[in-house]
């Protein structure tokens, strides 16, 4: 793999659990991700709460794209995918 499509996956896997992070800090009155994290799996919606934050990799996809960083993005939809496949294990399993 060139290096450049692991720089785009650690980006993709590492950037929708920051943008959790951020918005349980901001937008929450909790601003404790960890009991956030906690509750979530409690009331069995782990895999909605991943959903939505993969949404942030597809602006990073596209800011890639538009700057000619085609490889980079490769690792981006190579990271949305492996999530992809973790809402499914989490769902069904």
């Amino acid at each position: 793999m060139n290096k450049e499509v692991i720089k785009g996956t650690c980006v993709g896997i590492i950037a929708p659990i920051a943008a959790f992070v951020v918005y349980v800090a901001f937008f929450t009155e909790a601003s404790d991700p960890i009991a956030t994290f906690r509750k979530i799996i409690s009331i069995d919606k782990l895999s909605h709460v991943i959903s939505l934050s993969v949404i942030i990799n597809l602006l990073i996809f596209f800011m890639n794209i538009n700057t000619n960083r085609e490889n980079q993005a490769r690792g981006i939809l190579l990271a949305t995918i492996l999530y992809g496949f973790i809402i499914v294990f989490v769902k069904f399993f």
